[in-house]
């Protein structure tokens, strides 16, 4: 399609986002977290999340997976920063070094 989005796209900026965005503001307001993770084709997608402040591991992985758009390094990441914060009980962490109590020096 040549000068305009694609349909797919298109349709997602102009009607899907907008009722996500919606929802993320309603969810924000309650102090639920909310993740929204949409792909229209094979690798093109959008996002919409929110995380309150009291959000669970599961809640933060989805969030950072959705963020992390396929990369496996940034999800990786996002999930080390947050075990070197607060701890982890993970075997996998454990292997790569990441320390089971957070440092609080």
């Amino acid at each position: 399609m040549s000068g305009g989005l694609p349909d797919n796209e298109k349709i997602y900026d102009e009607e899907i986002s907008p009722v996500l965005a919606q929802i993320g503001r309603r969810c924000r307001e309650l102090g639920f977290s909310f993740v929204a993770r949409v792909e229209w084709e094979p690798g093109d997608s959008g996002n919409t999340g929110f995380l309150a402040p009291n959000a669970s591991i599961k809640q933060k992985l989805a969030d950072w997976a959705a963020r992390a758009d396929g990369n496996v390094d940034a999800l990786l990441l996002a999930v080390e920063r947050h075990a070197r914060k607060s701890g982890h009980s993970s075997v996998y962490l454990k292997a790569l070094g990441v320390p089971e109590n957070p440092d609080r020096s």
